[in-house]
């Protein structure tokens, strides 16, 4: 099994049974189609996992808390610049415009978080939520050079 599969096999049993919020998807199809649209942009294994991985953390400490430190150490087994980055993609109630601004700086984790809002706002948003998600595309947008 390669990196990738490892990645999509913990990201699966992490979102066992979760539904998106505004569709009757499984929530696995949310970081599929991320981390798809991820290795259009690059074929680093890396950043291809990390985009499989970008919700398990902030889920695990939602639904999840007494296995996050499991989960953690599953995905550092992968690499720990994985781990590292799925730790700084969660978003853990923190302002959420300075959480953007935060990933714009770094350039793995905003093509990430890109995808990530592209395949968001396809997911039927509230009003709040699209105005929120083009918000945080200007900004991460900004920092493409």
């Amino acid at each position: 099994m390669d990196l990738k599969e490892k990645a999509l096999k913990i990201a699966e049993r992490c979102h066992k049974g979760q539904k998106r919020e505004n569709s009757k998807d499984d929530y696995i199809e949310h970081p599929k189609r991320v981390a798809e649209m991820v290795s259009q942009i690059t074929d680093d294994e890396n950043i291809i996992c990390t985009a499989y991985l970008h919700d398990v953390i902030e889920d695990a400490e939602l639904h999840k808390p007494r296995q996050l430190t499991k989960i953690e150490e599953e995905i550092n087994s992968l690499n720990p610049e994985i781990l590292e980055n799925v730790r700084l993609l969660s978003h853990n109630g923190e302002d959420y415009q300075e959480y953007i601004k935060k990933i714009a700086k770094n350039k793995i984790l905003r093509i990430i978080k890109i995808c990530d809002i592209i395949d968001n706002i396809s997911d039927n948003p509230t009003k709040k939520q699209k105005d929120k998600y083009r918000k945080a595309l200007v900004i991460l947008l900004r920092e493409i050079q």
